[in-house]
């Protein structure tokens, strides 16, 4: 929905910059131009609905203008409708069911990530599946850390904080690593 709203008010933008060009730069001509449109619809609508065809005519306006309104509508709501929280359901629990929220999930999974050292930065994504939890990891790092290693102890840190202390059980993981730049001397 995000890509759509930006394309239309792209377009919108669009179409708004070149009609006000065109009446700061031709105003006479534009508005003439717009009368001449406007009367000449007007004119082929008329001849339309008094020839044979006019119940084909009034057909195709409800079957056209319901459309749009129709189309108005579902993207209204669409629009207006709150995205459900997203949440994934623990795993350990005997007796009772608890969800935690993705957000909760990446929040705790960054906090314990961030204590590790030469960690700069870490941007967690979680993806519940029903085969546990998908956590990708971008993590920025000093400039000269030991690769395996660091990812071997993120991955430990993952698979602690999402199995033992959340109950949630762990799909992938994927960590992609961005050192940050050398110290300027």
């Amino acid at each position: 929905m995000n890509v759509f709203n930006r394309l239309v008010v792209i377009l919108l933008l669009l179409l708004i910059i070149v009609a006000t060009a065109l009446i700061v730069i031709v105003p006479q001509e534009t508005f003439r131009l717009v009368a001449a449109t406007s009367d000449w619809l007007r004119q082929s609508a008329s001849d339309y609905i008094n020839s044979g065809d006019r119940l084909f005519f009034a057909g195709g306006r409800v079957i056209v203008g319901g459309v749009i309104v129709l189309s108005c509508l579902i993207l209204i709501w669409l629009e207006l409708r709150r995205p459900r929280k997203r949440t994934i359901r623990t795993q350990k629990l005997s007796g009772g069911e608890a969800h935690i929220t993705v957000d909760s999930i990446e929040q705790r999974l960054a906090y314990n990530i961030d204590q590790l050292p030469e960690v700069v930065k870490v941007s967690p994504r979680i993806n519940g599946r029903s085969r546990g939890v998908d956590v990708d990891l971008l993590l920025e790092t000093s400039p000269d850390i030991d690769v395996p290693m660091k990812t071997e102890e993120v991955i430990e840190v993952t698979r602690e904080v999402i199995v033992e202390r959340m109950g949630l059980k762990l799909g992938k993981v994927q960590v992609k690593i961005k050192h940050a730049p050398y110290p300027r001397e």
